[in-house]
């Protein structure tokens, strides 16, 4: 009784949501049901394990949920999937109970779930899944996750003998995994034009091998920390062949080859590369045909957030999404800039994060990436945004050889601000504007 009294409830909640309120209707609904009952998940009727997949990891869980979704779907599959990223337990029931029957049954033909790498443990007690991808496991958000180990210390309690289980083989972290599951399948990226080694100098710290402790050896980096790797004292990484691997690579030509298979890449990006080799793995572990992969992937559109380009004050602006509390994220959005050799603007926005008790404003966070690659490419103007932390930024690209001639520091980031410091720099050179949310959705 407790389980349909959640579920009607939920159901009437989440139907006047979407008349009035629907940006609260990715959560509120699951809220309820689990308010009334804590283990309604468990309770749903008609979910086979066996097609369930869960999707974590620091970075790439929305583009690889989406991508999966959508590979499943255009092959004809009825799945159900959060893909507006509320992936915590109230979120994940929230979207279980949207395609539900009154009757209490899910009779989708597959689950794909983005969930949080700190919470898929509680999702996974009520909601088996055969399927487990981790994407990565980097530093992120150091003030609730401390390092790496910590979030390794949150999966490790998901994986047993009944999971399949997807590992990035080109990142140490998530790899480590690889024996505690029932069955291992690992993907990872070839070198490729965008590969890219460190110098020997402040920013090339050495990484940890997780299991001897002793420093890892990178063959190369596709992106930030991530790449063909070894151990030299215990083998890791290096003990066997990559299930599923990434090769001829052709950024211009948008293509690439996974297993000597082409596919269309809608994304001029290493960073992607990732999503879709995972996303391809899952899929012809569910059984689609490489046609049907190949085919649904020349239709996939680029997931609005992360890279847009935009008009403002005469000038074609090239947005790209960081985590401004992620050096990885926003290491690969610089080295992607930098590509770009022309004469550019560069402006960088950190805002104010306001979801911890007292208020807390970090600046170290620009100080774990290199900003040398886009001095070095050309950039005529550099613009740091924020109320709090704007010059605190500046100053760190100073220290980096940024000339103080060419900078600008704003109080903030909304579009008028925006717009009206770019029309005073003459001329219609790109701009580069990397920030987690960009002025048109604040």
């Amino acid at each position: 009784m407790r389980f349909y009294l959640a579920l009607y409830l939920a159901k009437i909640v989440s139907v006047l949501l979407h008349i009035f309120a629907k940006e609260r209707g990715t959560v509120l609904p699951g809220k309820i049901a689990l308010r009334i009952d804590p283990m309604f998940l468990a309770h749903v009727k008609g979910i086979n394990p066996e097609k369930v997949v869960l999707v974590t990891g620091t970075n790439g869980k929305s583009t690889t949920t989406n991508l999966i979704n959508h590979l499943l779907t255009h092959s004809g599959m009825h799945v159900t999937s959060n893909l507006k990223g509320a992936n915590m337990l109230k979120g994940v029931t929230t979207t279980i109970i949207k395609d539900m029957s009154l009757s209490g049954s899910l009779s989708t033909d597959a689950i794909v779930l983005e969930t949080d790498e700190r919470y898929i443990s509680l999702i996974r007690q009520q909601l088996p899944a055969k399927y487990v991808c981790v994407t990565n496991i980097q530093k992120d958000q150091a003030q609730r996750n401390g390092e790496p180990s910590y979030i390794l210390g949150k999966l490790k309690p998901v994986v047993d003998s009944d999971v399949t289980l997807f590992l990035n083989k080109n990142e140490p972290n998530s790899y480590s995994l690889r024996e505690l599951a029932g069955r291992t399948i690992s993907y990872g990226v070839n070198e490729n034009s965008h590969s890219y080694n460190k110098d020997d100098d402040f920013f090339a710290v050495s990484q940890p091998c997780p299991c001897c402790h002793n420093p890892l050896t990178f063959k190369t980096y596709n992106i930030e920390n991530i790449g063909p790797f070894s151990c030299p004292v215990c083998g890791f990484g290096g003990e066997k062949e990559t299930d599923y691997l990434v090769e001829s690579v052709d950024f211009e030509g948008k293509k690439f080859t996974v297993n000597g298979k082409e596919y269309d890449l809608n994304f001029n990006t290493a960073y992607f590369l990732y999503c879709y080799v995972l996303a391809i793995g899952v899929a012809t572990e569910l059984g689609i045909s490489q046609k049907k992969i190949a085919a649904a992937l020349k239709d996939f559109k680029n997931i609005r957030g992360r890279l847009e380009t935009k008009k403002i004050a005469g000038k074609t602006l090239h947005y790209i999404k960081m985590k401004q509390e992620n050096s990885e994220t926003t290491q690969s959005s610089l080295n992607l800039i930098a590509r770009d050799k022309r004469k550019k603007i560069f402006m960088i926005g950190y805002d104010e994060y306001l979801d911890f008790r007292p208020p807390l404003v970090i600046s170290f966070y620009p100080f774990d990436y290199d900003t040398r690659g886009i001095l070095q490419s050309g950039v005529k103007k550099w613009i740091c945004m924020s109320k709090a932390m704007g010059r605190a930024v500046a100053l760190r690209f100073l220290y980096d050889g940024f000339d103080e001639k060419d900078m600008i520091v704003l109080p903030d980031s909304r579009e008028e601000t925006i717009e009206k410091t770019l029309s005073k720099v003459p001329g219609d050179d790109p701009v580069y504007l990397v920030e987690e949310i960009p002025y048109w959705k604040k």
